[in-house]
C-alpha cells in the first residue's frame, strides 16, 4: 500500500474537524459526562459484587444461608476484659469494677431497652443480656462483690468454677492463660457476650453506634479493666478508614494536576487534566451503572477510578506532547498543529488503549463477578480517558492559549501564578475525589472548576494580554518549550540499545531471579490488609486470638438434608462429631480440649425431650419412648413430633424457662423436601492460613462421606472459612488465567495493528517482567493476594502495555529518517520516551502519596501502582529499546529510500 502523507490520512481529516468545532465538541463532552454522573447516581445498583465464584461448597453455603436462617432478631457481641498492666482481671476490684458497669448498663434505659435476657444452656439459668463472670462472683457472693474481700472472692470462684458447679462452665470464658493455684484462679482476661434486639435498630449504623456507645459506658472510670468489643462496628470501621484515606487520594489527584503543569509548564495543562479526570469519572460511574454494574463494589467503585487516573494522564501527555511537538518541532500553527501531532500519535495510542482494554477483559474469564465487573469497568474507564483526555483535552488547552494570546514577560507575578496553579490543582484534585466517590457532587464540583478556574482566569488572562500588547509591553510566546520531548531519556536509550549484547542478557538474569521471588507470593485475607492495627477493630481480633488460640477463626459445617426424623440417622450425628474430635486437625476446643460444637438438629430433639413439652407432646402425639436412653424418641414419628412442636414454639428449658426462641430454632434445623435439614459447625482454627484449613476440610469431608454412605442422609462440606479459603485461591487462579489470556489478547491486537508479529511479539512479551516485579515486590515486602491485590496483574499488563506500545510505535515511526535503528532508538526515546519519563514522574509522585494512606487496603494499592508505573517505565525505556534494534533488520540502517515504509494504522 503507498504510503500517505499525514495530511492525506482519514485520522487527520476527522482530527481537522474536532480542532475546528471544538466549542462544540468540549460542551457536548461535558454535557455527556455531566448527565450520565447524575442519572447514573439515580440507576446506580449500588449491591456489592458476589467475590464468590461458582462450584458446589458456593451453592452448598448460598443453601444454607437461606434454608437454616431462622426468624429471630436477636444478636450477640462479645466483649474482651482484660486486666489492666497485664494484672488478674479475676482480682475483687476488677471484677467488682466490671459488675458495677455491667450493671449500671443494665440499668440504663439507653441501653435495657435494646437488651434481651436470654437462656444459657451452660447454667441452666435465664441470663441478663450483659452477664459474665463477675455477675457469677456476685452471685455465689450473695450480692456482696463490691465490698467482698480478695480471699472472699478467690473462693467464691473457687466454688463457681468447681466440676459440680451450675457455673462450672463459665471457665471456659476464662483466657487461656488463666490458672488454677493455691491462692486461687487468676487470669489475663476474660470474655462476656452481650444478646440485644437487632430488629429495634432502623439501621446497621443506629446499630453499631449503640454498641459504641455501650462500650464506652462499660468503660466508664475504668481503673482496673481494659474492655473491648470484638468487630461490633464493621460498617462505622471501613466507613471511617474510608474518610481517613479520602484526603490522601484529594492529595495524590491534587499533586498529579499540579506536576502536569510543572511538566508542561502550563496552567492550562493543569485545569484540562483536572476537568478531563472529573469527567471521565463521572462517565465512568454513569455508564457502568447503565450497564448494570454494582457500584456498591470495592474495585468498580473506588479501585477504577483510582486506576484510571495514570491512564487518563498517560494518554494526556502523549496527545498533548505530540500537538505541541507539531508546533514547536515542526512549526505548525494551531489550525494544523492538532490534527498533525494527533494523527502522527493515533497508532500509539489507538494500540494502546486496544490492548490495555483486552488486558482488562481478559478478567471476564475469571468467572468471579467482582472480578468480571472489574474488568468491564476498567476498559471503560480506559476509553473515556482515551477520548477526554487522550483526544480532546490536548485541543482545549491549546485552544485556550490561543485565545488568551501571548503573554506579558512576568516580574515578580510569576509567583503569583504559581500560587494560582498550587490552589487550582488543590479544587480539582478535590473535584476528581467527588467524582469518584460521590458522583452528584463531583457533578457540582466539576461544573465549579470549569466555570471559576477555566473559563474565568481564561477570560481574565484574555483581557489583561490584550491590555498589555496595547500598551507595548513585551509579549513571549505561551507555546515554546512545554514537554516536547527529554534529551536525556534518548541518550541512556540509545546507549543501552547500542550495548544490547550486555543489556539482554542482564536483563534476562534479573527477570529469572525476580520469577524465583514472585513465585513465594501467598494468597490470604488479614485484616490488616484492610483495617489500620490502631482501629478498635482489628485491636479486638488480636487480643482474641491472643487469649483464645484455640477456639478457631471461622465456621465450617457438615450440612445435613434427609431423613433426618430416623432415630438412628440423627443419632449417627454423633458419629460426624466424634470423627472431627478424633482427628489431629486445627479446630475449635475450649480451656480443657473439647471440641466446640453449635447445636444441631440432634440436640434440639435432646433438650425438647428433657423439656416439660415433652409431656404434652406425647399426650398428644406419638409415643416419645426412649428404651435405649440416647434422649431421642425410639420412633421417627417421635423425632418430627418434637422437631414439629420445636419449630412452631420455640424449645424450654427444664425448669419451664425459654431455651431456644422460636425464632432460633429454624437456625438450627429446617424441613426441607425429603425431610430436615441441619449442621454440623465447628471452628476452625485459621482464616487464612492453608497448612490449617486444607486438612481440616478433608476432615469433614471424610466424616461426611462416612456419614452419607451409612445413613444415605446427603452430608456436605462448607462455611466461611472453607468458601473463603476457596475464594481466595480463585482469585490467584484467575490471575493465572487472566494473565496469559491478556497478554495474548495484546499479542493479537498490537500484530495486527503493527501489520507485524516481531514487533507485536517483542512490544507485549517484557511485560511479564512488568508482573514478575509487582509480585516479586509483593513477596519481598510481605503483601498478599487479596481481593484487591488479585487485580494488580491486569493493571500492571494494561499500564505496561500502554507504556511499551507507545514506544514501538514511535520507533517504528523513526524509522523513516536516515540514520538507522540506533538514531530511531534516540528519537524515540527523547520524543516519547520523554513522554513516558513525564508521564510516569506525575502518577508515581502522586501514588506515593496515597501509599502514606492511614487504610492499608489504599496505602497498598498506591505503593503498587507506584511501583508498577515504574518498572512498567523501566521496561520501555531500558529494556524494549534493545529488543526492537535486535529484532529490526540490519538493512535499515541503509539510506532512507531503502526503508519498508511504516504501514498506515487501521482506518487511517
Amino acid at each position: 500500500m503507498a504510503k500517505h502523507t499525514i495530511e492525506e490520512r482519514r485520522t487527520y481529516r476527522i482530527f481537522d474537524w474536532v480542532g475546528t468545532h471544538i466549542r462544540l465538541v468540549a460542551i457536548g463532552a461535558l454535557i455527556v459526562a455531566v448527565t450520565l454522573g447524575v442519572v447514573g447516581t439515580l440507576v446506580a445498583n449500588t449491591d456489592d459484587a458476589n467475590f464468590d465464584p461458582a462450584g458446589p461448597m458456593f451453592d452448598t453455603q448460598a443453601e444454607v444461608d437461606q434454608t437454616l436462617a431462622g426468624t429471630s432478631t436477636i444478636a450477640t457481641a462479645t466483649w474482651i476484659v482484660e486486666a489492666v498492666d497485664g494484672g488478674n482481671v479475676l482480682s475483687q476490684p476488677a471484677l467488682a469494677e466490671w459488675h458495677r458497669n455491667s450493671e449500671a448498663v443494665r440499668t440504663d434505659p439507653a441501653f435495657a431497652d435494646h437488651l434481651v435476657d436470654r437462656y444459657d444452656s451452660d447454667t441452666g439459668t435465664t441470663v441478663p443480656g450483659v452477664m459474665s463472670v463477675a455477675d457469677v462472683a456476685d452471685t455465689v457472693l450473695g450480692g456482696r462483690l463490691d465490698v467482698a474481700t480478695e480471699e472472699e472472692t478467690a473462693a467464691a470462684l473457687d466454688a463457681a468454677f468447681a466440676d459440680d458447679s451450675k457455673f462450672a462452665s463459665m471457665r471456659f470464658t476464662l483466657s487461656e492463660l488463666a490458672e488454677s493455684t493455691e491462692v486461687g484462679w487468676s487470669a489475663p482476661a476474660f470474655v462476656t457476650t452481650v444478646a440485644y434486639d437487632a430488629a429495634s435498630f432502623d439501621s446497621v449504623t443506629a446499630e453499631e453506634t449503640w454498641l459504641r456507645d455501650l462500650q464506652t459506658a462499660l468503660r466508664e472510670d475504668a481503673e482496673h479493666t481494659a474492655s473491648m468489643g470484638v468487630t461490633i462496628d464493621p460498617e462505622l470501621s471501613f466507613g471511617e478508614a474510608a474518610e481517613q484515606s479520602a484526603p490522601f487520594i484529594f492529595l495524590a489527584v491534587a499533586l498529579i494536576i499540579a506536576l502536569v503543569a510543572f511538566v508542561h509548564r502550563s496552567f492550562w495543562s493543569a485545569v484540562v487534566v483536572g476537568s478531563g479526570l472529573a469527567a471521565t469519572s463521572l462517565a465512568y460511574y454513569g455508564t457502568s451503572s447503565l450497564l448494570g454494574l454494582k457500584m456498591g463494589s470495592l474495585l468498580v467503585a473506588f479501585v477504577v477510578p483510582i486506576a484510571m487516573i495514570s491512564f487518563g494522564v498517560d494518554f494526556y501527555i502523549h496527545g498533548f506532547g505530540r500537538v505541541r511537538e507539531a508546533q514547536v518541532d515542526d512549526g505548525h500553527d494551531l489550525r494544523r498543529a492538532y490534527p498533525f501531532g494527533m494523527t502522527a500519535v493515533f497508532t500509539a495510542m489507538l494500540l494502546a488503549v486496544s490492548s490495555s482494554v483486552a488486558a482488562f477483559l481478559s478478567n471476564v474469564a475469571s468467572g468471579t463477578e467482582a472480578i468480571i465487573q472489574f474488568g468491564i469497568g476498567s476498559a471503560i474507564a480506559l476509553v473515556w480517558a482515551y477520548v477526554l483526555l487522550g483526544h480532546i483535552g490536548p485541543r482545549v488547552t491549546v485552544g485556550i492559549e490561543n485565545w488568551v494570546g501571548d503573554d506579558p514577560v512576568k516580574g515578580l507575578s510569576r509567583y503569583v501564578y504559581a500560587a494560582g496553579a498550587g490552589i487550582t490543582a488543590i479544587v480539582g484534585g478535590l473535584a476528581v475525589a467527588l467524582a469518584a466517590v460521590m458522583p452528584i457532587a463531583g457533578v457540582m464540583a466539576l461544573l465549579v472548576f470549569v466555570s471559576f478556574f477555566v473559563l474565568v482566569p481564561a477570560l481574565v488572562t484574555r483581557w489583561r494580554n490584550r491590555r498589555a500588547a496595547e500598551r507595548g509591553r513585551a509579549l513571549v510566546d505561551g507555546h515554546g518549550g512545554h514537554g516536547h520531548g527529554l534529551r536525556p531519556a534518548g541518550t541512556v536509550v540509545h546507549f543501552l540499545a547500542k550495548w544490547r549484547i550486555v543489556t539482554i542478557p542482564v536483563v534476562v538474569l534479573i527477570g529469572v531471579l525476580g520469577f524465583v521471588q514472585a513465585s513465594t507470593v501467598t494468597s490470604g485475607f488479614e485484616i490488616k490488609d484492610f483495617l489500620s492495627s490502631d482501629t478498635d477493630f482489628a485491636r479486638s481480633i488480636e487480643r482474641v486470638s491472643e487469649h483464645f488460640p484455640s477456639s478457631g477463626e471461622g465456621s465450617a459445617y457438615v450440612y445435613l438434608t434427609g431423613d433426618l426424623a430416623d432415630p438412628a440417622n440423627l443419632a449417627a450425628i454423633d458419629g460426624v462429631v466424634a470423627d472431627i474430635d478424633s482427628a489431629n486437625v486445627d479446630v475449635g476446643r475450649d480451656a480443657d480440649g473439647s471440641l466446640l460444637v453449635g447445636l444441631h438438629a440432634g440436640d434440639v430433639v435432646r433438650m425438647a425431650m428433657a423439656s416439660p413439652a415433652a409431656a404434652e407432646i406425647a399426650a398428644n402425639g406419638p409415643d416419645l419412648s426412649d428404651t435405649d436412653g440416647d434422649g431421642l424418641p425410639d420412633t421417627a414419628a417421635g423425632v418430627s413430633a418434637i422437631l414439629r412442636h420445636a419449630m412452631a414454639n420455640g424449645v424450654l428449658a427444664p425448669d419451664g424457662s425459654t431455651a431456644i426462641p422460636v425464632e432460633s430454632v429454624g437456625t438450627l434445623v429446617a424441613q426441607v423436601d425429603g425431610g430436615y435439614a441441619t449442621a454440623v459447625r465447628i471452628q476452625v482454627g485459621s482464616f487464612t492460613d492453608g497448612d490449617i484449613i486444607a486438612p481440616v476440610e478433608d476432615t469433614l469431608t471424610a466424616a461426611a462421606g462416612r456419614y452419607e454412605a451409612a445413613t444415605g442422609v446427603e452430608a456436605r462440606v462448607s462455611g466461611e472459612v472453607l468458601t473463603s479459603y476457596h475464594g481466595m485461591n480463585a482469585f490467584t487462579r484467575s490471575m493465572l488465567v487472566s494473565l496469559p489470556l491478556a497478554l495474548a489478547l495484546a499479542l493479537v491486537i498490537a500484530a495486527a495493528m503493527l501489520r507485524s508479529i516481531r514487533y507485536a511479539f517483542v512490544s507485549v512479551a517484557p511485560i511479564g517482567l512488568v508482573v514478575i516485579g509487582v509480585y516479586a515486590f509483593m513477596a519481598t515486602f510481605g503483601y498478599t493476594v487479596n481481593v484487591v491485590t488479585a487485580t494488580i496483574a491486569a493493571v500492571a499488563v494494561g499500564v505496561g502495555i500502554d507504556f511499551s506500545t507507545h514506544f514501538t510505535a514511535r520507533y517504528r515511526e523513526e524509522l523513516a529518517g536516515d540514520d538507522g535503528r540506533l538514531g530511531a532508538v534516540r528519537r524515540a526515546g527523547t520524543g516519547t520516551g520523554g513522554a513516558l519519563v513525564l508521564s510516569a514522574l506525575t502518577s508515581v509522585l502522586g501514588f506515593l502519596v496515597m501509599a502514606m494512606a492511614p487504610t492499608p487496603i489504599f496505602a497498598t494499592f498506591g505503593a503498587l501502582t507506584a511501583v508498577m508505573i515504574v518498572l512498567s517505565l523501566l521496561v520501555a525505556v531500558l529494556v524494549l529499546p534493545s529488543l526492537l534494534v535486535l529484532v529490526t533488520p540490519k538493512r535499515r540502517d541503509a539510506v532512507a529510500v531503502a526503508i519498508e515504509p511504516i504501514p498506515e494504522p487501521v482506518g487511517a
